[in-house]
């Protein structure tokens, strides 16, 4: 913490330039909040749990800071996150019960088959 997010349909450019600001800019803001020491590029954890968005990549890149190890971690957290879409698109079609128990319960279920069936840990069931 703190995390930065942003929408993958973002511009790259867009999160090229706030990304690279962050991490040039830091000397210049690192003191001015309690959290900010987070935020310096040697402290982040390039093999989390979200994809990096393609503008972030590229300032991280730029900073020396991405390899080819991320790039290929980033790239398996990409798919599945296109696993996970493509299965929530599919539950929503099946008429899922409008009990938020059971709808929870459905979704839980198609989550685990889809991320199975594509060779993925569901992480919590």
């Amino acid at each position: 913490y703190p995390i930065f997010m942003a929408y993958a349909n973002q511009s790259a450019d867009l999160i090229y330039g706030l990304a690279r600001a962050m991490i040039v800019d830091y000397d210049a803001y690192k003191d001015g909040a309690p959290g900010a020491a987070g935020l310096d590029v040697k402290r982040q954890n390039l093999t989390w749990v979200l994809p990096y968005h393609e503008g972030a990549v590229r300032a991280l890149k730029e900073a020396g800071a991405w390899k080819p190890e991320h790039d290929a971690h980033n790239q398996k957290l990409l798919k599945r996150q296109e696993t996970l879409a493509s299965a929530w698109g599919a539950f929503l079609k099946t008429n899922p019960p409008e009990d938020k128990a059971a709808f929870s319960k459905g979704w839980l279920a198609a989550r685990k088959a889809a991320l199975a069936a594509a060779g993925m840990d569901p992480v919590f069931e």
